[in-house]
């Protein structure tokens, strides 16, 4: 996997463009306009997520749960085609980090911000699987990159939000949802790769 094949893998799952909508509506709960303050926190936490996951998620796996990689890769990507086919066909990811009420910026940027919406499964198992495969540089490269276009996005949001539209975000979703379940196919097949050598 290459540097360009491991960002582009991550920038699927995380889906920053598509996402924009998602951020504004979160945002609103966000007291005294600091969303930004919120935004930030998100892109930390996520990244801080993202990192202690793919480095030491496999000795978890491996010490505790005793399952290996190519197990990862199967559950992984069955996952990854399941959340790609809900929210293709549902739009239920929307749902799943609605928010109520006021909350302070620090704790909207941890949750739903930064886990589930940024840093859930599909971009744990993906990190951590291109650290197995590719090496942790690679794997760094794609979280900070991927982050570093999030932190970009939110910074300059609203002029962006404007100039793109909901429409255009929304189709833009869509659209990576079918990426997301060819990476989750192939994960499948990568892990069931393994399974029949010989």
């Amino acid at each position: 996997m290459s540097y360009l094949e491991a960002i582009l893998a991550l920038f699927a799952i995380v889906d920053p463009v598509g996402n924009i909508p998602m951020f504004l509506d979160v945002a609103e709960h966000v007291p005294n306009g600091k969303s930004q303050k919120a935004f930030n926190t998100a892109v930390v936490v996520g990244v801080i997520i993202l990192l202690t996951f793919s480095f030491a998620g496999n000795a978890v796996l491996d010490h505790v749960f005793h399952i290996t990689l190519a197990d990862l890769q199967l559950a992984g990507g069955i996952l990854l085609l399941i959340i790609a086919i809900d929210h293709l066909i549902f739009g239920s990811l929307k749902k799943s980090v609605a928010v109520s009420g006021t909350l302070t910026p620090h704790e909207i940027g941890c949750v739903p911000l930064a886990c589930p919406l940024l840093a859930g499964p599909g971009a744990m198992v993906t990190s951590l699987t291109t650290l197995e495969r590719s090496g942790p540089v690679q794997a760094v490269t794609a979280i900070l990159v991927i982050f570093g276009l999030l932190w970009v996005i939110m910074r300059f949001i609203q002029p962006i939000h404007r100039f793109l539209g909901r429409l255009v975000c929304t189709v833009f979703s869509k659209v990576m949802c079918l990426f997301i379940a060819a990476i989750g196919i192939h994960m499948i097949m990568a892990g069931l790769g393994e399974y029949f050598k010989t």
